[in-house]
């Protein structure tokens, strides 16, 4: 399994692991709390770039926090969450 794809069965939704940067532990989020971005920019040679990125939003000592992993294209198509703009 390579960086950034998840194993599940079709039949079964799977958790997403993130990594939480303020308490340090990773934690698994539910596809129903899932959102799914994705950035295009144009570099300096002019090539056209995309990155995928899961957003999940976790409520820790009564402040919300985004958690963010980037992810593959795969991933992100497979992914049944709305898309942030």
């Amino acid at each position: 399994m390579r960086y950034g794809e998840r194993q599940f069965n079709s039949n079964q939704e799977a958790p997403v692991e993130f990594f939480n940067l303020k308490t340090k532990r990773k934690v698994e989020i539910p596809d129903d709390q899932l959102k799914k971005k994705r950035s295009v920019r144009t570099t300096s040679g002019g090539k056209r770039q995309e990155r995928y990125a899961a957003i999940a939003e976790v409520h820790e000592g009564g402040k919300a926090l985004q958690l963010f992993k980037f992810i593959n294209k795969e991933t992100f198509d497979s992914l049944d969450v709305p898309e942030m703009h």
